[in-house]
């Protein structure tokens, strides 16, 4: 929008004084006629009277006289110049000029012709410019039949732009757009501001709301923002509160059946109570923590992720699970450290658990690291790649809850990754297994909340 803007200021402007260009241009070679041509009607009207006020043996005499260096005279007995040659408009205005100053007598014994530009050593009236040059002939038929021919020169403007011309429109131009730039990017600031809060926004829903500022139009957006990102944020905070108050409502009925259960003799009967209710804490404690990534304060950090992975790694290997990490180079990035151990562990014990063992890799790529975690499962089809990181949906052939949770180790990761601007892909492997792939951007500092 800003480089739209300035474009749209610097061509407009710089047209319209183009077109403004123009117009004085003409305008100057309307006034340099004028004058020029004023004065070679009054030299030439001079020559004639004094010619036409002296017998015909002294002509030749007189015209001798009257020439000079800017000015040529001579007598015919025919008009030596052709009409139909006279369509010059500086001609017509050259006509009409000696008219005034002859009378209307002379209105059919007047021939007036300006030719092409003469080169540049021409002299007289073409001083006042001596860049270009037109010449100027007028023939006016005396009483007795001699035509008295008078040539000079005439100022011409310069087709090429003057000194004065490019100077004018570089000063236009840069002050132009020196000015647009300031105005436009104050214009479009609460705009920028704006779209990085709209990105900000599904990482970071407790953000500080935006100044409201800038044109009307702008405020009022901003205005509707704030208060949908108000809306948002209450919405988040009485789901979780929600969710808490059902967590710990069912919590006492649970504890109850659970006492009640060790009372029940049968013994495969009160096992399989048992397993119920703690199948039933499960589920609820995984469904109040899932609730809860949109809502816990764990600020931004400068982490060593190939160190967080790597640690993350030994502690599970050390525990005796398949975990293998290749060896990365140290990657610094602003990040919830605490949020993406957490998703990073999910991936880990799925592979381990859905495919026997974890291999992680890290890949720095420009602005991002991309956290590969492979196994050697036998993969997911892929109409289901997107469906596992819904809550609670599960892939029943190996996810099932006899062999897992209850479906929300994934849409964690996936809430983590969103949250730091990043996302998580799932890939199946050519030589078979499950590649989850987890992109984060490595953005510098940064002061949102998780």
């Amino acid at each position: 929008m800003a480089g739209q803007t300035l474009l749209l200021l610097v061509v407009g402007l710089t047209l319209s004084h183009a077109v403004s260009m123009v117009f004085y241009a003409h305008d100057r070679d309307v006034l340099l006629a004028a004058t020029g041509g004023r004065e070679f009607a009054h030299r030439a009207t001079t020559v004639v009277q004094v010619v036409a006020a002296v017998p015909a043996p002294l002509r030749d005499r007189v015209v001798r006289a009257t020439e000079a260096a800017d000015l040529g005279v001579a007598t015919n007995p025919q008009n030596p110049l052709v009409h139909d040659q006279e369509n010059d408009w500086r001609a017509r205005l050259i006509r009409e000029l000696l008219l005034e100053e002859l009378g209307t007598a002379y209105r059919d014994r007047i021939t007036v012709q300006v030719l092409d530009a003469l080169p540049e050593d021409t002299v007289g009236l073409a001083a006042l410019n001596p860049l270009t040059r037109a010449d100027v002939r007028a023939s006016i038929g005396l009483a007795d039949e001699t035509w008295v021919t008078v040539s000079g020169a005439l100022p011409e403007a310069s087709a090429a732009p003057s000194g004065g011309a490019v100077a004018s429109t570089v000063i236009m131009f840069a002050g132009v757009l020196g000015l647009s730039v300031v105005v436009v990017r104050r214009m479009t600031r609460p705009l920028r501001d704006l779209a990085r809060a709209a990105e900000r926004l599904g990482r970071d829903v407790t953000a500080p709301p935006l100044d409201e500022r800038g044109p009307d139009e702008v405020r009022r957006a901003t205005g509707a923002f704030n208060d949908m990102q108000a809306r948002l944020r209450r919405f988040v905070e009485d789901r979780t509160q929600m969710l808490a108050a059902i967590s710990h409502d069912l919590r006492t009925p649970i504890t109850l059946l659970r006492l009640r259960a060790e009372f029940i003799e049968d013994d495969e009967e009160r096992d399989k109570t048992l397993a119920t209710l703690a199948e039933m804490e499960d589920m609820i404690r995984s469904t109040l923590a899932f609730a809860r990534e949109d809502a816990e304060t764990e600020a931004m950090q400068q982490v060593d992720v190939a160190a967080l992975v790597q640690s993350l790694c030994d502690d599970l290997a050390e525990a005796g699970q398949p975990v293998e990490c290749a060896e990365a180079p140290p990657c610094v990035t602003a990040c919830r450290p605490q949020a993406l151990r957490r998703a990073i562990t999910n991936l880990v014990q799925n592979a381990v658990r859905y495919g026997g063992r974890a291999v992680v890799t890290l890949e720095r790529t420009d602005g991002t690291v991309l956290i590969h975690v492979d196994d050697d499962g036998p993969g997911i089809a892929e109409d289901q790649m997107e469906r596992v990181f819904r809550p609670f949906y599960r892939v029943e052939a190996s996810r099932g809850r006899t062999t897992g949770g209850v479906g929300l180790g994934l849409s964690i990761v996936a809430s983590v990754a969103h949250a730091h601007g990043g996302e998580i892909r799932l890939a199946n492997l050519p030589g078979g297994g499950l590649r989850a792939s987890l992109r984060l951007p490595l953005a510098r500092g940064g002061s949102g909340r998780l």
